[in-house]
């Protein structure tokens, strides 16, 4: 946890609302931003040091990070988990919190000119998942996180004719201004680089709760777009009402 808290200061990190996080299994649904840069889970340095460690929060990441061994250990002794069919709602049932990132490499590597937008891609499987599992979901949103490098281009017609789909599951090969490379171009996106030391803030929202039941899965299904829609609005309005504060990129 060293390097998240240095990397928390670094970014002059604020959060607000985790007296929100409810007790017990939670769905946290956060924006994504900021590429391969673990910024948007920074929020749980403050979650930890107010709420300690008896509620574990368990990420769900891409399962192309977890590809070198090493890498893999790593993300795994800090709560990072591979995304795999049925984990996320066995860790529910069990009684943990869960934060997952819908929109993706598509929301991640939205142009800079973007960054004030929530794209969750229409991705409702979240929201299936919240209602098999009948717990509630908590919006996590952030501001500055993706001023932290320049994304000029999502790169889907590269990532189109590459079919990265089919052999990494990623639709972005992006071309991105940042230290020290300077313009990176698709698959060196994955290079480690400097991020910008913009002012993250992060909010913490009220739990969208339903009616505590867990769902089959037709009724799920069926259910799924009204939540998603509703999850998507609240977090654009809480990233709205936190760009309504800055001031200026990267510097807050």
């Amino acid at each position: 946890m060293a390097g998240f808290n240095m990397l928390a200061r670094y970014h002059r990190c604020e959060v607000r609302g985790v007296d929100k996080m409810p007790e017990g299994p939670a769905l946290i649904v956060a924006n994504h931003n900021g590429g391969l840069n673990p910024v948007d889970g920074l929020f749980l340095v403050e979650y930890y040091r107010q709420r300690g460690y008896d509620q574990p929060v368990f990420v769900l990441a891409h399962d192309i990070l977890f590809r070198v061994k090493r890498v893999a250990q790593m993300l795994e002794s800090v709560g990072i988990i591979r995304a795999r069919k049925g984990q996320a709602r066995s860790l529910l049932e069990a009684g943990h919190k869960v934060l997952v990132f819908p929109g993706g490499d598509v929301e991640s590597m939205r142009p800079f000119r973007d960054r004030r937008r929530i794209v969750l891609a229409q991705r409702q499987g979240f929201a299936r998942l919240a209602l098999r599992a009948g717990v509630p979901i908590v919006p996590v949103v952030s501001a500055g996180s993706h001023e932290t490098m320049i994304v000029l281009t999502r790169g889907h017609r590269l990532a189109r004719l590459m079919q990265t789909q089919k052999w990494a599951r990623i639709s972005s090969l992006p071309i991105i201004l940042a230290a020290p490379w300077g313009l990176m171009l698709g698959p060196t996106c994955a290079l480690p680089y400097l991020p910008l030391p913009s002012k993250i803030t992060f909010q913490v929202g009220d739990p969208l709760a339903h009616d505590g039941n867990a769902c089959c899965e037709v009724e799920a299904a069926e259910r799924a777009p009204t939540v998603y829609e509703r999850v998507e609005q609240t977090m654009q309005s809480m990233l709205d009402s936190l760009y309504e504060e800055r001031m200026l990129p990267i510097f807050g």
